[in-house]
């Protein structure tokens, strides 16, 4: 039996290649998807899709204080005007970020309302951390974006060679740090038991 899979549907997924590595990339955005859920904060609560050049794909979640239609979110309808616009601020500015990467200008954006679709399809640039390479087996463990960064930044760190470093903290490398010296001995005097005297050592024969 032959079968058929139309072009829309084959030019609209990626070979399931690999996610790269930590460092500097170069990304596409495909798509920005609703989560249909609030975020813990009561915002509104977004996916960003990228995808590599190698054709892996990933997608982040971010937070917005407005919905499609320019509405704030509840949680932010319910605070006092200081709070409110320090909240606004702050995702505002972490999303303008975002869109300086995909190219798109202060300017343009202090002149126009900003539309979701400006970012679909551009180019950006990204600080990756992969997935971490001393992930015990077994553990599931995934990379993330760091940082978006913007274009002339971004290559001339690729061009340099820039090793981007991995500081995030994972429970195994707290275990690994806590358990102290590899032959199992402790790296402390152990406590004596409360209430008993200190006794010299045993005299040597």
């Amino acid at each position: 039996m032959a079968f058929r899979i139309p072009k829309t549907i084959m030019s609209s997924v990626s070979a399931n290649a690999p996610l790269p590595g930590t460092g500097y990339y170069k990304v596409t955005i495909t798509k920005l998807e609703d989560r249909g859920k609030l975020d813990r904060q009561g915002n509104y609560s977004y996916f960003i899709h990228v995808r590599f050049e190698n054709g892996a794909t990933t997608r982040e979640i971010f937070s917005m204080p407005f919905d499609e239609n320019g509405e704030l979110a509840p949680a932010l309808r319910a605070m006092d005007e200081e709070v409110r616009n320090r909240k606004i601020g702050g995702m505002i500015s972490n999303f303008k970020m975002v869109a300086k990467s995909a190219g798109i200008t202060d300017e343009h954006m202090n002149d126009n309302d900003f539309e979701s679709d400006w970012l679909e399809g551009r180019d950006a640039y990204i600080a990756w951390l992969g997935r971490p390479t001393d992930t015990p087996q077994g553990v599931r463990a995934y990379g993330a974006v760091k940082a978006w960064l913007l274009k002339e930044d971004a290559e001339k760190k690729i061009a340099d060679g820039e090793i981007l470093q991995d500081t995030r903290s994972f429970p195994w490398r707290t275990q690994q740090q806590s358990t102290g010296p590899s032959n199992g001995m402790s790296s402390t005097p152990s406590a004596r038991p409360s209430g008993r005297p200190s006794l010299p050592p045993p005299p040597r024969r």
